[in-house]
């Protein structure tokens, strides 16, 4: 599989295309974003099975019996282990990202991420953005707090693995505060969209990584309609906001408020949360 071709100037849509200095700095091909795509959602997947794994020879060495399925799904401490191990398939796909980039890209991965959008001022129109990015935060989480009065929105498996106990809250609103922001910005709106930009234009572009980044989520919130709806409107801000800066730093702002303030309700408010 070849990991970079020739930058192509071609444009199929009428949303602004990257500078040319960020459009170029994307080397890398369709099939390695997809590449990249799949192993970020594999890594999580054999993370969570290499941490049942050693959940199941812990108890076997306390127990003397390998667990049965019902000791499997009361476990607090075996979904914490799934919990934390996010953290390593994060790292992994963060590593391959960054290994990526630097193979393929001429200018670096500052230039093809849109990093050098931070040297603008903080006065400037960056800037601006920037804290527009932050603040639509709280409107997101308010669209899906209103769409609960339209839309069915019945517990999720993520709602009843929260209901576990605080230190599985814990767990999942530190992954969700601190690694899920980093990671899934750099994949979809850094890896992904630059490939699929450069190959079939902005607007497909943004369709695509809008409906990638929503159906992964899709199983975790399944049954809870207005926090999908809701996540897929998110999905496409963020999307879009990658297309018309051309930087993954606003559509990354965005992301880490938005999951920033759900962590904080979690760990502090989480009576609140469920009494509503």
């Amino acid at each position: 599989m070849s990991l970079s071709s020739p930058p192509s100037d071609e444009s199929v849509s009428s949303l602004p295309d990257n500078p040319p200095l960020a459009r170029h700095a994307v080397g890398w091909t369709v099939s390695a974003a997809v590449a990249t795509w799949l192993l970020s959602v594999g890594s999580i997947f054999l993370a969570s099975i290499g941490a049942q794994l050693g959940w199941m020879a812990w108890f076997y060495w306390r127990q003397a019996a390998m667990p049965t399925e019902a000791d499997m799904l009361e476990s607090r401490s075996l979904t914490l282990a799934l919990a934390l191990s996010t953290f390593v398939a994060h790292a992994v796909t963060l590593l391959w990202c960054w290994k990526l980039i630097e193979r393929t890209s001429p200018l670096g991965p500052r230039a093809a991420l849109g990093l050098d959008w931070w040297r603008q001022s903080l006065w400037s129109r960056s800037g601006a953005i920037l804290g527009a990015s932050l603040l639509a935060a709280p409107a997101f989480l308010a669209i899906g707090a209103w769409l609960e009065q339209y839309l069915p929105n019945a517990k999720t498996d993520l709602d009843r693995i929260l209901a576990l106990g605080p230190s599985i809250r814990v767990a999942i609103a530190l992954v969700a505060a601190l690694s899920a922001p980093l990671v899934e910005e750099i994949v979809y709106r850094g890896i992904l969209f630059g490939a699929l930009q450069r190959r079939f234009g902005a607007v497909a572009a943004v369709a695509l990584v809008s409906v990638l980044f929503l159906v992964v989520h899709i199983p975790q919130y399944w049954g809870g309609w207005a926090g999908l709806t809701m996540l897929g409107l998110l999905s496409l801000a963020l999307t879009l906001l990658r297309a018309l800066t051309g930087s993954v730093a606003p559509s990354m702002a965005l992301h880490y408020a938005f999951n920033g303030i759900q962590a904080i309700a979690i760990i502090f408010f989480w009576e609140l949360l469920e009494a509503s």
